[in-house]
């Protein structure tokens, strides 16, 4: 891959970087700044004196940025800043997080990172008092590591997060958990096969994520302290191509929504990762570096990517998914459905989410289409630069359809 050549289109304007993959990195750190975590000033810093495309740069900085806020934690901790102290914690996590997404997962540094992202995220949660715990759901013959977000006893709508080829669990909850949270639902996120740290588990991307969906519906069933009566599902990303899956098999969900909705992940995989399969497979599994000629930052994901389907070759993993991926028979699905589309995606994803778009508007399914443009700063792939205005939507139509009544709770910090 040439040097500033992107994985796939995942936005409309470059913010810093040439590099089109380490800018759209860049834009989801700051777009994350917007609900919790690092301030865009804080962003801006730990990779203010790198070099375009550099990963090593990039790791070095935010790793940096993690050590710097984890010790502003602990100050505040020592000084009963409760408040101060979480805030802090999950600034560290983001930037850890950050760092992880240029850090080859065969490396000891890879497990370090991992470590203190759980750990500073965790200790976060707990300073700042949120009703969050981690849970284990069976699956597989291994669990599948989540988050619950239970406020009580007291029946609410449940948002099941789904994220996407590049979410880990923590990712999940600014997606869905803290705003959620906020507007008093319950919110559960949970690492699906291959996402998060579940390929060192044995588990990996599957065709039919439909399966492990169910299985977390069923934890929630048997463990959720009051028995959820009115289920959302959101997906992210590949999560769009997920959660129509499991929307079209589990009849538990009563509404789905996603950015953007996918029910051809073959075509995806044949159309928009053209570049990346230019790449030789005996080029993406050493990751070669020729100074000028690769694009490195990106075939260290795509090796990522590899590791995630359990292979050792992207280019492999890819064919597969164009031989296996099953096309999802939208026409079934009947829930209320709400999708979200930027500007900034790539044309073949805005043509599926018209596409289903199109067909529940002809069956008079409850379906709304919302589109965002860099006007309103959400041009990013899953709005990823404008996620305030984002929740907003969300929990505006959830809290229609459902009747639910925010109160008080969306003034909580």
């Amino acid at each position: 891959m040439k040097e500033n050549e992107a994985i796939m289109k995942r936005q409309v304007f470059n913010l810093h970087f040439k590099n089109e993959d380490m800018d759209f990195m860049l834009n989801w750190a700051i777009g994350i700044g917007q609900i919790v975590g690092l301030t865009a000033s804080q962003v801006f810093y730990a990779v203010h004196d790198i070099k375009d495309g550099d990963p090593r740069g990039w790791c070095n900085g935010f790793s940096r940025l993690g050590d710097f806020q984890t010790d502003q934690a602990e100050s505040f901790t020592q000084s009963r800043q409760a408040v101060a102290a979480g805030e802090a914690y999950l600034g560290a996590a983001y930037a850890y997080r950050s760092a992880i997404q240029y850090t080859n997962p065969f490396t000891p540094e890879f497990t370090k990172r991992i470590t203190k992202l759980e750990q500073a995220f965790q200790s976060g949660i707990r300073q700042l008092g949120i009703p969050m715990r981690p849970v284990e759901v069976p699956y597989a013959g291994t669990t599948l590591p989540g988050y619950f977000l239970e406020h009580d006893a007291t029946l609410r709508p449940l948002m099941l997060m789904v994220g996407g080829g590049d979410t880990f669990r923590e990712d999940l909850f600014y997606f869905a958990g803290y705003p959620g949270w906020k507007r008093g639902y319950n919110v559960m996120m949970v690492d699906l096969p291959g996402q998060g740290i579940t390929p060192n588990r044995g588990l990996h991307f599957q065709v039919d994520m439909a399966e492990p969906i169910s299985a977390i519906l069923d934890w929630l069933e048997a463990n959720a302290a009051g028995k959820p009566q009115q289920i959302a599902i959101y997906g992210v990303s590949g999560g769009g191509y997920f959660t129509a899956q499991a929307a079209a098999h589990d009849p538990r969900i009563q509404a789905w929504i996603a950015a953007t909705p996918i029910f051809d992940m073959g075509e995806l995989f044949r159309t928009e990762f053209g570049v990346a399969m230019k790449a030789p497979g005996w080029l993406v599994n050493t990751v070669m570096r020729l100074v000028g000629a690769l694009n490195v930052s990106a075939e260290i994901n795509l090796a990522k990517y590899a590791w995630q389907f359990g292979v050792s070759d992207f280019k492999y993993a890819s064919e597969q998914v164009i031989l296996q991926a099953k096309l999802v028979d939208y026409t079934t699905i009947t829930c209320p459905s709400l999708f979200l589309v930027s500007e900034g995606e790539t044309p073949r994803l805005i043509k599926q989410a018209q596409i289903v778009y199109d067909d529940f508007v002809k069956r008079s399914v409850n379906v709304r289409l919302q589109k965002f443009n860099a006007a309103q700063g959400a041009d990013a792939h899953c709005e990823l630069n404008n996620l305030r205005l984002t929740h907003l939507i969300i929990f505006d139509w959830l809290d229609q359809l459902f009747g639910h009544d925010s109160g008080d709770i969306r003034l909580r910090c």
